[in-house]
């Protein structure tokens, strides 16, 4: 990042990770009593079949799986703890019956499954947003997908969505609200930024958190571009876009029903200026009408001839991380290593490192 960048950055507040905070509104829902009995009656079976031997045993044997003991440090533990009891679920009836112990009743097994479906976009996000691939663009997007998740659940207990949806709000207001008093427009501008995405902002009620994004995206580029020149009126009547048959959301299914579908073409107005202006509005068109399948991040380097008081902010917005789960995972991973029990071992810690977080491509 340039330092005359960074220096743009700094009167903003340091944001949270985003992965850990989504996890808190998980945390808020998982409290509503008719899912914080289910779930209490949940852990009691897979407490009495984790202590028993015997049962575990037969769990392995019958078919090939234990149950998954949730822990409130571990994100998304309650949502496998679910999926494992329902994909468990005939053979652990079975096991329950013989050990003479009660199982859950059918509209507790309904609630679990209920509960099961809300989560499971939750827990995919979250994965997502804790890896080290994903770009702080992804964040916006991703949240707009849950709310509209939670817009378009019908079948689910009414308090727990309502609960989880004002939560998401709650914690996120600083990224979504640009009248909240701590907003950070750092998190929209990079969506903006990002072609794969930044149709994201083209929904009705996104309209201030994308002018937003767009007022701070083009005060950046004077700032880079180092003129004095200072956005008139003219220049802050900025353009605006609109949703089509665009591939460049499939990846958030909800956000893209709702937002083909409410959106309307609107035309933009014409700047022959050569401004940072006149590359924004240039740049949105492009996005609009183009299935921009590139990553972000060769999209700019490939345009900065195109745009070139534009390219270096984008640059430097798309290649920030979503949250900051993967440097402190590996912080952790680094503290274990080298801990007085591993004090012996002759390979570099480094190599050690590398091996832990990767070792899934190992098998």
């Amino acid at each position: 990042m340039t330092d005359l960048f960074q220096d743009g950055f700094s009167k903003f507040q340091r944001m949270p990770c985003m992965a850990h905070t989504l996890q808190l509104a998980v945390k808020d829902a998982l409290k509503v009593p008719s899912a914080s009995n289910v779930l209490s009656k949940a852990r009691s079976i897979v407490h009495a079949i984790r202590k028993s031997s015997v049962a575990n045993e037969r769990m392995i044997q019958r078919c090939g799986r234990t149950l998954i003991r949730d822990c409130p440090t571990r994100w998304n533990s309650s949502f496998e703890m679910i999926k494992r009891l329902i994909e468990t679920r005939p053979t652990l009836n079975e096991i329950l019956e013989e050990l003479g112990i009660d199982t859950l009743l059918s509209s507790e097994w309904t609630k679990l499954e209920n509960l099961m479906k809300l989560l499971e976009p939750f827990a995919t996000h979250t994965d997502q947003l804790q890896t080290d691939s994903q770009s702080l663009s992804e964040v916006v997007p991703a949240l707009l997908n849950l709310e509209a998740h939670l817009q378009q659940t019908t079948n689910m207990e009414k308090q727990t969505v309502q609960v989880l949806l004002r939560s998401m709000r709650q914690h996120f207001a600083g990224i979504l609200d640009p009248t909240h008093a701590k907003f950070d427009p750092t998190a929209g501008a990079a969506s903006l930024m990002d072609p794969s995405v930044s149709l994201a902002l083209t929904s009705p009620e996104m309209k201030q958190l994308k002018r937003e994004a767009e007022i701070f995206v083009l005060d950046q580029a004077l700032r880079y571009s180092q003129t004095s020149a200072t956005m008139t009126d003219n220049a802050c009547e900025l353009p605006s876009t609109s949703g089509g048959t665009n591939k460049t959301l499939q990846k958030y299914s909800f956000l893209a029903t709702k937002i083909f579908s409410t959106t309307t073409n609107q035309v933009n107005p014409v700047d022959n200026s050569g401004s940072a202006v006149h590359e924004m509005q240039k740049y949105l068109d492009e996005v609009k009408r183009d299935n921009i399948g590139v990553r972000p991040l060769e999209y700019w380097q490939g345009r900065v001839p195109v745009y070139p008081k534009l390219a270096p902010v984008a640059i430097d917005l798309v290649c920030a991380p979503a949250s900051q789960a993967f440097v402190e995972r590996i912080f952790s991973v680094c503290g274990q290593l080298s801990s007085g029990l591993r004090n012996r071992m002759t390979t570099s810690l480094e190599q050690r490192v590398f091996l832990k977080v990767n070792r899934k491509f190992c098998y």
